[in-house]
Formats: structure tokens, sequence, C-alpha cells
């Protein structure tokens, strides 16, 4: 059964990676009402994590990460992404070994700031964001609340896996306003729906639950996401264009979706970074690369003064060339339609 706080997730799961744990395990089980799967996906998910933490571009870095693990400074080389790197620990398997300990009955580990490289090369490629599927004949995003037409008998509407099907969950009253910014009518709906454990991705209770939380509004639930989507699409010369990413919006800063903002400075950096030594992307972040960004222009306020542009966003536009033949038919498809970036930062918390 799903998880109702992070108490309840397994002792030998670091006490860092609770959260993380339970989200993965409480929406796989909901899709899939399969406990083992949930399980496997969750101690996969902190154990990816956990690696990802523990990659530098330096020795320094890895020097510093290893005191920290309590490795005594140990160092070694490891090809990561098709890339040589620096990680804590004598020899990999030394390491392996030693984040398996944590997992089985070891220490609970303190919660840490992720440590990366800030200027690691973001890596683009065409990939898939949100998850698609299929419903009476016609692809649908999932989990992604939207607003039904006027006269419907509900609000809104969201499309969810129910074991293998596509089930349509309509919910909401058309005459009823959501007055989740009182923190009164907040608590009180809350409470007489009992939204603590609403946890079931297919029932009504779930989003509405959902609608009258107070970390998002209703907008930026049911808004289109333009980050990442193909926009436009040359088929003779097999460039496709779009937003890699967006960080402000009508001078509204864009959490993401990983829960992250990024700052413009940081941006510029990355891109720049990037642009100088990398520029190719793999396919769903895998394998061998399969194109290249051929043109890139980090959109920041002050760029956009400097240019006389006028935009409402801030972010990286780019242009990306397919060779891979297969890859190309993939995007034609409609099959691969967005924009995914990878890289590595350090984590802050941010005070809005």
């Amino acid at each position: 059964m799903p998880y109702r706080s992070a108490k309840e997730v397994p002792s030998n799961v670091p006490a860092g990676k609770k959260k993380q744990f339970m989200e993965v395990f409480n929406s796989v089980y909901n899709d899939t009402k399969d406990e083992g799967r949930a399980m496997a996906a969750a101690y996969s998910a902190i154990k990816k994590a956990q690696y990802a933490n523990d990659i530098f571009t330096t020795e320094m870095e890895a020097r510093a990460r290893s005191m920290d693990m309590g490795l005594g400074g140990a160092i070694h080389v490891h090809e990561y992404d098709g890339q040589a790197v620096y990680m804590p620990a004598e020899s990999h398997s030394a390491y392996l070994s030693h984040y398996e300990a944590s997992l089985v009955g070891g220490e609970p580990e303190e919660d840490e700031d992720e440590r990366m490289d800030a200027t690691e090369a973001l890596r683009a490629v065409v990939a898939e964001i949100m998850q698609k599927a299929d419903y009476q004949g016609k692809e649908v995003t999932l989990n992604k609340p939207f607003r039904l037409p006027s006269g419907s008998s509900k609000k809104f509407g969201v499309y969810v896996k129910d074991g293998d099907k596509t089930k349509k969950v309509t919910f909401g009253s058309p005459s009823m306003e959501i007055r989740r910014d009182d923190p009164d009518a907040r608590r009180s709906f809350r409470a007489r729906h009992k939204c603590d454990t609403a946890t079931d991705k297919t029932s009504a209770r779930y989003w509405s639950c959902r609608m009258w939380e107070e970390d998002i509004s209703v907008s930026e639930m049911t808004k289109e996401d333009i980050t990442g989507q193909i926009l436009k699409v040359d088929d003779e010369q097999r460039i496709i264009y779009g937003w890699a990413s967006v960080i402000t919006e009508k001078g509204e800063v864009v959490v993401d979706r990983q829960g992250d903002v990024i700052e413009a400075e940081t941006l510029v950096k990355a891109v720049n970074d990037f642009m100088e030594h990398v520029r190719v992307g793999k396919t769903m972040h895998e394998g061998e690369a399969t194109g290249q960004v051929i043109h890139s222009l980090p959109v920041t306020k002050e760029i956009c003064d400097a240019l006389g542009i006028q935009c409402d966003r801030e972010g990286w536009v780019v242009a990306y060339k397919v060779y891979d033949d297969a890859v190309w038919d993939r995007v034609k498809s409609g099959e691969l339609r967005a924009f995914s970036i990878g890289g590595r930062a350090i984590k802050e918390d941010y005070l809005a």
C-alpha cells in the first residue's frame, strides 16, 4: 500500500532519500498496483540519485566527497556516459560496496546537498518529457489536469493509468470556486475530504485534493508547459527548434519537473560550456550521439536588453540537427516530441 509519510519508509533507506523513495513508490504503485515493482523502482531511483551525487570532474571535489563519506580521501577514475570522471573510493567496486552497505542495514546518511559540478555541460537530446498514452484512439498526456469545456458536468479532467488501461477522471464542480489561497477554506476542504490519505490517482478525490494544495496554483497545474516542446520542424534539413529550458515566464520563476529553479547566470555559463565542449546529443540520454545542437541562444533579460529583443521568457532556445535515420523517423512519427536537458549542479535552498 502507498506510504502516508516518510516515517513509514523502510529503515534501511538513508534519511536524506526517504521522501524521494516514498514519492517514487507511491507513484508506481498507484499506476501499477504492483508492490514489488513499486519497491524495485523506489530503490532504483535513490540508488541512481546517489550515484549521480558522487561524480566529479575535478580530483579536489571527489576527494572532498570521499572524506565526507568516511573513505579517507581515496578516489578513482571511472568512465561515465562516455567521459572519464572522478569518484570517491579507491576503486569502483569499493565504492559500490560502500553504498550498498547503506541500503542493507547500515547507518542512515544525513541529509546532504547534491554536490555536483556546476559547470558540467548540459546534454541536449531528443526525448519525451511527459508520459503519453492512447485513450479512445487519440494520444493524451498522463497526470496533467486540464479544464473541461463550458457546460460540462465537471470543471477539470485528467488522464491516468489504471493498470494497463488509460482512464479519464473528471472532478470539481463547475459552480464551486476554488478558494485555495484562503487558509481556512483550504484547511476545511482538505479535512472534509481527508486529503492526507488521498493517494489513488484514479480517483476524483485525489485530484480534487491536488487542486487544494498550498504549494501550487490551479493555473500552474493546468497550464501547458512549453519547456522542451519541439515547436518547429524543418523536414528538409532535419532540424528541430524549441525551448530546451525555460527559467522565468512573465517575470515569474519557473520551477522545473525536478522541483528546481535555475538562475540566469548559471544557465548562461552551463549553456556556453556545453556549446564550447560538447554540443552533441543522445536519444533518451543513452547510447551514441544521434545529433548535434547547431544553433543556441541563452535568452536572459540582460541579453535581450542588449540585443533589443522583447521576450516574456528567459531560458535556452536551441536548434537540433538529427543525423540518425531511425531517430528522425521517430521524430516525424511523433514518438519523440520534445527536448530534455540533463546536467549537474550544486543545489541550494531557494527562498522566493
